[in-house]
């Protein structure tokens, strides 16, 4: 695939082999998933409303493709990129739109967002998360996996070394490498991990490898 030198999802390359990169790129990816849609099936009872968020071509959908036709699910996708809708292979409905918009999906008993936040605008991230909290069921849950600031120092240093030393070993060539971070510059932007412990939320951590964290929050049934 190539690399442009600005990243964006609006480009048919990028969608049509996005799946075989991220792989390429996260050598963790397919363990991360499988790991997010087994939360995803302990909290997707019948009838139940499932909603990706920034789905790409649909990979958690394919991946629950079973829970979804036997617990009757609704699941809804949203990406926004018109090439990655083109390209989703998915289960349910998939639609073009800005997944901060909040009125484009209905309330869920699950949310998810993998790998997505971190390509979204930072100034609305914090009103974004109370927005989902407030679409949540009762006993539903939010759960997303995302890049995140490292830690300052020489450990941050690590994590970045151990980063490109994992994708450079899974049989990315050192260019693309340095290509693909280039490229992200300005697109993506980590979080930081107090942005999941606000507003009496608390998201727990349920995966980490490096700067990649896995969070999930219940809205639980109490008051």
């Amino acid at each position: 695939m190539h690399i442009p030198t600005n990243w964006t999802f609006n480009n048919p390359d990028i969608a049509e082999n996005f799946d075989a990169h991220v792989i390429e790129q996260l050598p963790w990816y397919p363990m991360a998933t499988d790991l997010i849609c087994h939360l995803a099936r302990c909290f997707l009872q019948d009838n139940a409303v499932l909603v990706d968020l920034g789905c790409s071509t649909g990979m958690i959908t394919r991946k629950l493709a079973d829970v979804i036709e036997d617990r009757n699910i609704k699941a809804v996708s949203v990406d926004n990129s018109r090439e990655m809708i083109d390209n989703f292979q998915g289960v349910g409905k998939a639609f073009y739109g800005d997944m901060m918009s909040l009125d484009l999906y209905p309330e869920f008993d699950v949310c998810i967002l993998c790998l997505s936040l971190m390509f979204t605008e930072v100034s609305k991230r914090k009103q974004f998360l109370r927005g989902l909290a407030a679409k949540t069921k009762a006993g539903g849950v939010i759960i997303i996996l995302d890049k995140i600031e490292p830690p300052a120092g020489y450990l941050g240093t690590c994590i970045n070394r151990m980063s490109i030393k994992n994708k450079y070993e899974s049989g990315v060539e050192a260019k693309a490498i340095i290509d693909k971070e280039l490229s992200l510059c300005g697109a993506q932007r980590p979080a930081t991990e107090g942005l999941f412990d606000q507003f009496g939320l608390h998201f727990q951590q349920f995966f980490r490898v490096g700067d990649f964290v896995g969070y999930i929050w219940e809205h639980s049934e109490g008051p």
